[in-house]
């Protein structure tokens, strides 16, 4: 088992560095001209974003370690949970996608957890984090919405058949090489679903949309204020945002949703906004959402090493 720890804080250090690596190239290769943001006020409104950003990544830890309480049976303490989330958070900007949830299996190998519980709470988290704006969008785009999902229907229909097949293909893989240990799984996990626990799970969800809305709202500061996006434009605005941010997630082969948020951007909202207005809103909440990613690993970075000393001071 402590040989498994070393494993894991070996592997999840060195994606870390290299995860720092390709934030700086991210910042560096932004094709932004920083002279635009020299004025007082636009500082100091991004400022005030990325430390909403912050609390943001910071709040989100609570609803994963929630799910991983609920599936383990294990009293979960946030000062372990949230140091091994914002890591992996960070993770996301490494190429592939996929760094920033594995890397959250940490967790079990610090406390000695199963890795399956950890794995499947990080996918529970997934669907809720798609769930949750979806229903945003309802709210703030109404018929608008159709639109979009007649001309994005096939990037869905796409990774929905690509992801029931990939499942489908797991399944069976696991069933014929660890039968019993899934069948042990399954029966741990059907016992769940009482009443009690639907509420719990219902509770977290709930965590999740509190998140969202702030999220939201905090979209909106720069939009209203600093681009002008019109006050009866701003629901339809916002709604579109959020869906580009979905497309840009599942569409394979583009990281971050480059490009990819823009043109769904334009699409919906090009009648009210110049393309270089929307293409300037997406580089600032880009360079909001990667500076809030930076500032949340440095404080997860540091609450680490504060509650080391006092685990040390009380042993």
């Amino acid at each position: 088992m402590r040989f498994l720890k070393k494993y894991y804080k070996m592997i999840g250090t060195i994606v870390t560095v290299i995860a720092l690596v390709f934030v700086v190239k991210k910042i560096v290769t932004m094709d932004v001209d920083w002279s635009m943001f020299a004025s007082g006020r636009l500082i100091a409104m991004i400022t005030g974003c990325v430390l909403i950003q912050t609390a943001v990544i910071l709040f989100m830890s609570m609803p994963w370690v929630r799910f991983v309480r609920i599936l383990s049976g294990t009293n979960i303490p946030m000062k372990d949970a949230l140091p091994v989330y914002t890591k992996s958070n960070l993770m996301k900007y490494v190429p592939g996608n996929v760094f920033q949830y594995v890397g959250r299996n940490q967790l079990a190998a610090d406390l000695h957890i199963s890795h399956v519980d950890v794995a499947c709470a990080t996918v529970l988290d997934i669907v809720c984090s798609m769930l949750t704006p979806l229903l945003l969008i309802v709210v703030l785009m109404g018929k608008n919405m159709l639109e979009l999902i007649r001309t994005y229907r096939n990037n869905f229909l796409i990774v929905l058949g690509v992801g029931v097949a990939v499942l489908l293909l797991l399944f069976l893989v696991l069933r014929w090489k660890f039968r019993e240990p899934l069948q042990r799984y399954f029966e741990k996990y059907r016992k769940l679903l009482n009443r009690k626990i639907l509420l719990r799970v219902l509770g977290v969800f709930l965590l999740y949309v509190v998140q969202y809305i702030i999220s939201t709202a905090m979209y909106a500061i720069p939009a209203a204020f600093l681009f002008d996006v019109p006050g009866d434009k701003l629901g339809l605005f916002l709604g579109t945002y959020l869906f580009s941010w979905i497309v840009g997630f599942i569409t394979p082969g583009a990281p971050g949703g480059i490009g990819i948020r823009e043109a769904v951007m334009i699409m919906m909202c090009g009648s009210f906004l110049d393309m270089n207005t929307i293409m300037l809103y997406a580089v600032t909440l880009r360079i909001i959402s990667t500076f809030g990613d930076i500032a949340a690993f440095l404080i997860g970075m540091l609450l680490e090493q504060v509650w080391k000393r006092q685990k040390q001071k009380n042993a």
